[in-house]
């Protein structure tokens, strides 16, 4: 069953997931990956099973959450691309690093130490993406277009 029930889950929820996705798209202000729903929400129902004893090999759930850390950490990579921001390498080790503590310490049953890995990670991830840019108020200044007017941004330098 341990190995049974992804092959079964994940191509079900991912035709559920296709079928209604045009219907969510609507709401939701992001688009789903059908496979990243599917594969998050098979290795959620594996957890839980296996916390209460049900299913015994934790490879499968490991795998599954493996795959969910590297496609966090291929939609943080894009971002950093999309947006050209400094130290996507950097970024990219801290989810992988991050997400393999968190995956661990879920499976061993170790909650506090999954949160604090997973807080840690979020704040070393926004610290990079916001604090480490190497961006100067020069450089801002610099490439200040019409839309952010030179002096406002002198005026905010200035303003204690």
């Amino acid at each position: 069953m341990d190995i049974l029930l992804p092959l079964i889950s994940i191509p079900v929820i991912f035709l559920i997931v296709t079928l209604v996705k045009p219907h969510v798209t609507k709401i939701l202000p992001w688009n789903l990956c059908a496979v990243c729903v599917a594969v998050s929400l098979t290795w959620m129902i594996l957890l839980v099973l296996f916390w209460m004893g049900i299913m015994t090999d934790p490879i499968p759930l490991a795998v599954l959450m493996g795959m969910s850390v590297t496609g966090i950490m291929s939609k943080v990579a894009a971002a950093y691309e999309r947006r050209r921001l400094n130290l996507a390498w950097l970024a990219r080790l801290i989810v992988v690093l991050g997400g393999f503590l968190t995956v661990v310490s879920v499976i061993r049953g170790d909650l506090g130490v999954a949160l604090f890995s997973g807080v840690l990670s979020l704040v070393l991830l926004t610290i990079v993406t916001f604090l480490l840019q190497g961006t100067t108020h020069e450089d801002a200044v610099k490439s200040a277009e019409e839309h952010v007017h030179k002096s406002l941004l002198k005026k905010l330098d200035h303003c204690c």
